[in-house]
């Protein structure tokens, strides 16, 4: 593929059935290895915008290329790209329950590696070393349904990286977490990028945006990219944050910490 371009948009629309469109005129490239965050106000077309990355639904106008190949329903219907792009992507749904339906935790984490038809000594070996990895053992047995939101939503991402993915697209991963869970998927998130992995996620939530992105891609609530760049110099661009409605007049962003990157900063503003 000469080079590591994961995903390529070129002038993607997509609007639903005589609906204004959610997404106008975007092109982006992302590489493998990126941490990146699509922020935008609800509403602004991130979910539409990764649901098209993970080839659930298709652009009206442009088009979209996975590993050099077009992404396309008509390519997604042929077994062969199906199954190597499924294995190479994962999805985590902003809502757990849309994801979950097995039996039990260590069911539900087995699904997609025994899709992959591998030796079931395998299957047992990736769903132990993730249930070790995100801290699940004493969640093993339990039926999903039966748990937490923060736990519903580790058992949603140990079902997604049991498939061992290159790339992990999260939509709106924090909502409903309380800050202890929310810490511990920052932390994941890191670590997963560690490990090589391409993540992408889309949040309105300005908290997490430094610690998970090395490249943040703004959309507007006209649903066009409005700006793109490094997270300290989006989060610095007060106007344009106002521009796009993710922070209201009262806005300041204060650090806490040395500013080692490890400060994490925090952000206050008004609730709308």
């Amino acid at each position: 593929m000469g080079d590591n371009t994961v995903f390529e948009l070129r002038n993607v629309n997509y609007h639903y059935l005589n609906e204004p469109p959610t997404l106008k005129d975007i092109n982006l490239k992302i590489y493998s290895g990126e941490k990146i965050v699509i922020l935008g106000a609800n509403g602004s077309g991130k979910s539409t915008l990764q649901r098209i990355l993970d080839g659930l639904i298709f652009p009206t106008g442009g088009e979209v290329l996975a590993f050099g190949k077009k992404l396309t329903e008509e390519n997604l219907n042929d077994q062969k790209f199906s199954s190597e792009f499924r294995k190479k992507v994962g999805f985590i749904f902003q809502n757990s329950d849309a994801q979950l339906f097995s039996p039990n935790v260590w069911d539900e984490i087995a699904f997609g590696p025994l899709q992959l038809d591998l030796p079931k000594s395998e299957v047992e070996e990736r769903v132990e070393s993730i249930i070790k990895m995100l801290g699940l053992e004493p969640l093993r047995e339990r039926p999903p349904y039966k748990l937490s939101g923060g736990e519903k939503k580790k058992v949603a991402i140990a079902s997604v990286l049991s498939i061992n993915p290159e790339v992990l697209i999260l939509d709106e991963p924090t909502n409903g977490l309380d800050p202890r869970t929310q810490m511990w998927l920052v932390e994941v998130l890191i670590k997963l990028h560690q490990a090589g992995k391409t993540i992408i996620t889309a949040t309105h939530n300005l908290d997490i945006v430094k610690d998970i992105a090395d490249r943040v891609i703004v959309l507007s609530e006209d649903h066009v990219i409005a700006a793109e760049g490094k997270p300290e110099d989006i989060l610095r661009d007060r106007e344009m944050l106002l521009k796009v409605n993710l922070i209201g007049e009262h806005y300041h962003e204060h650090r806490h910490g040395d500013d080692s990157g490890h400060g994490h900063s925090h952000f206050h503003h008004h609730k709308h």
